[in-house]
């Protein structure tokens, strides 16, 4: 983390670098996040599901920890920036996302990053999801590197999580909450659920503020 990024007022807003991409570089870039998101999940013995919703996809597997599971995320979105070309994505695009390639990102526990975006203007109360004004000024905080927030066995979390459950959220620039990850709490039974947002994944990798031609709604201020 960066522990000047904190002296940034509280009240600046994130300004995303790029503009919409036409149609067709949407849909060969989400191709390509799709395909190697499958790739992912075979060479670790999972499957891609589709879900209802067109911009999700969702990975199910019993038998995993939570810190497999940050590790896991982490490395397959990293993966999938790998695999983004300058042809494919521009060139400013590339250069920008270097930094998330090459930072290990941060990984906070929900109550640690309640207390983050406290200082800068957030007073939520224990068990609130944080909105997306929140989760900016906590990427910012991280450098506008990608966060996962922790929702820690044993430990308070937001009332949207189970209390059985155990998970992450995993924010991103530009984007807000892109991975959703949930896993029963040792020894009780169910697996381990990943829901990927496709359309938060692009929004990250290709710097647009305004979510307009991906399917997601508009989510400026998180970059």
């Amino acid at each position: 983390m960066q522990p000047a990024a904190d002296t940034i007022p509280r009240s600046l807003k994130f300004v995303a670098p790029g503009t919409v991409p036409s149609p067709a570089r949407v849909a060969r870039v989400r191709r390509a996040l799709i395909d190697e998101l499958e790739v992912m999940a075979a060479d670790h013995g999972f499957r891609l599901e589709s879900s209802p919703d067109l911009d999700e996809r969702v990975v199910r597997r019993d038998d995993l920890s939570l810190p497999w599971l940050c590790d896991f995320v982490e490395a397959g979105l990293k993966r999938a920036i790998r695999c983004m070309s300058a042809d494919l994505i521009g060139g400013p695009c590339v250069t920008r996302l270097d930094r998330s390639l090459t930072h290990s990102h941060p990984r906070l526990p929900y109550r640690r990053a309640l207390r983050i975006v406290s200082k800068r203007g957030w007073r939520l109360p224990l068990g609130e999801d944080l909105p997306s004004g929140a989760q900016a000024s906590l990427v910012r905080f991280c450098g506008l590197l990608p966060v996962q927030i922790m929702y820690l066995p044993g430990q308070p979390g937001p009332t949207s999580l189970s209390h059985r459950r155990q998970g992450l959220s995993y924010v991103l620039p530009w984007a807000g909450e892109a991975l959703q990850g949930e896993l029963p709490l040792d020894g009780a039974a169910g697996p381990a659920v990943c829901r990927f947002r496709l359309d938060r994944i692009l929004q990250f990798m290709l710097g647009v503020e305004d979510a307009a031609g991906l399917g997601a709604p508009s989510l400026a201020g998180l970059g």
